[in-house]
Formats: C-alpha cells, structure tokens, sequence
C-alpha cells in the first residue's frame, strides 16, 4: 500500500482458496445442469492463480497454509474445536438466508507484516492471525479473521487506519475500475457504528484479483477491543440471491462480534 515500507501478503491466503473452491463447485453445477444463474457469477469469480483454481473442493483446508511472505507457523484448530472470538456460522450477517458452512477448521498463524483484507484497507502490527472461511448455500464467500496484537494500542492503531483506508476506498476502487476498463461505478458507504467498531458496504462492478469480477456488494466488519482487532466479511454476487441483504442488520452484526470479543 502506499507510504507503507511493511511487506504485504499481495492475496489472502484464505479468500484465495475460497474463491478457488467455488470455482470448482460452479463447475460441478454448470456440469449437472443445476443453478444457472449462480454458476455464472461463481464461475466469474475464479481466481486467477492457475494453481488456486485447480484446487479440489474435497480439500479446501491446503491453500490455507500461509503465503511465502508471511513468517511465522500455521496449524489447524481441533476438530470441533470453538474459537472464542468468532461468531457461529448461524451468527454470520444473514445466516438464515445464506446457510453459512464452514470450509475448513480455524487456522492460527503468526505473522509479520501487513494483512490485505480487501483492495483498500490492510491490517498492520497483528502478531497473530485466526481464520475461518465459509461458503453459502449460494456458493459466495465469507470469512472471520481475528487478530491479536501485542497490545490494546497497538490493535486501536491498526483499527483507526483500517477505518482512514476505507474511507477512501470508493476513489481507490473508482481508480482500479478504470485502469481495468470498466465503468466506475464503485460505492462505499458506512452502513454501522458503535464505539468499538464499524461496518461498511461496497456496492461496484469488481475487478478480478482480491475480488471476484462482476457485479457485487462486498460487506466489511471490524470491531476492536483489548488486544484483539475482528473483521468478518461476505460478499453478495448479483442474480444469486432472490433478495438483497438489508444492511439495517449490521449494526446488530457489530454488537454481536463485540460480545464475542468479550
């Protein structure tokens, strides 16, 4: 990003492979004549690592292990394990509707550098890294990342500049929108707030890369207390679901997550 000299992870390890393993699975659809309109957008949204789009949808845990410029070790939660700080996949933003599944247990993984979470915003300082990530009923993604920082200022830094990145992420977006050719259509909008935390939509025709392309809402938490910053987003692809989300939800959303913090 920049004015940063911290190296960043250029994809998310996790958002990778969930992309990937939807990819497969709209394939599976598109094979078996069922779904239409959700394959088209899941296979729009296959990413474009030639290796991460052959991955099996049998073994979405693999992609997971951390990229060669993270430091630091990965390993697995137990099975049946809970994570403390992280919402149920029935908690998730619209958990009735979207029928959150886990792909893979939590992975914990030390880090020392820069976390993307999406095209604007990154996560700095974090000493450690826990992630889950889901797949709907719809085949569109989601995913909770928690992170621990060696102290409570520390992880209130890295907060106030994820909130100054998404503020401008409207004019980023707009910016890598052109450079792609396609209409700028790009909106970011803050749709929650309480004190601890912030929640925001992006509504764009998407670039591939971190995105998938097409039309999309991508939805974005974070709540920070103590030590530890969360951040749980998904991402509605157009014609897959019959009803948009109503984001009068999230400020419900971001008390939840805070209580999980707790």
């Amino acid at each position: 990003m920049p004015g940063s000299t911290r190296p960043f992870i250029t994809v998310r390890p996790v958002r990778h492979a969930v992309i990937a393993v939807i990819g497969a699975l709209a394939a599976l659809v598109a094979a078996s004549g069922c779904g239409s309109s959700s394959s088209t957008h899941a296979t729009s949204a296959t990413a474009p690592s030639a290796a991460a789009a052959t991955t099996s949808a049998a073994t979405p845990a693999t992609p997971a292990t951390p990229a060669p410029t993270a430091a630091g070790s990965s390993a697995a939660a137990q099975p049946g394990s809970a994570a403390p700080a992280q919402l149920s996949a029935a908690q998730l933003p619209d958990g009735g509707v979207e029928g959150w599944k886990p792909l893979a247990a939590a992975r914990t993984q030390a880090v020392t550098t820069g976390i993307e979470l999406n095209e604007c915003a990154s996560v700095l300082g974090a000493a450690s890294w826990q992630q889950q990530a889901y797949v709907s009923v719809f085949h569109t993604p989601a995913e909770q990342d928690v992170f621990t920082f060696p102290s409570a200022t520390a992880a209130q830094s890295a907060y106030r500049d994820l909130q100054a990145r998404m503020g401008s992420c409207q004019v980023q977006s707009r910016a890598l929108q052109a450079k792609a050719h396609l209409a700028t259509d790009a909106q970011v909008a803050t749709t929650a707030a309480t004190g601890a935390g912030t929640a925001w939509s992006r509504q764009w025709t998407g670039v591939e890369g971190v995105s998938a392309a097409g039309p999309q809402t991508n939805h974005l938490y974070a709540v920070q207390q103590g030590a530890s910053l969360a951040v749980v987003h998904f991402d509605e692809w157009a014609g897959t679901q019959a009803a948009a989300y109503d984001t009068r939800a999230d400020q419900g959303v971001l008390t939840a997550i805070a209580q999980q913090l707790a």
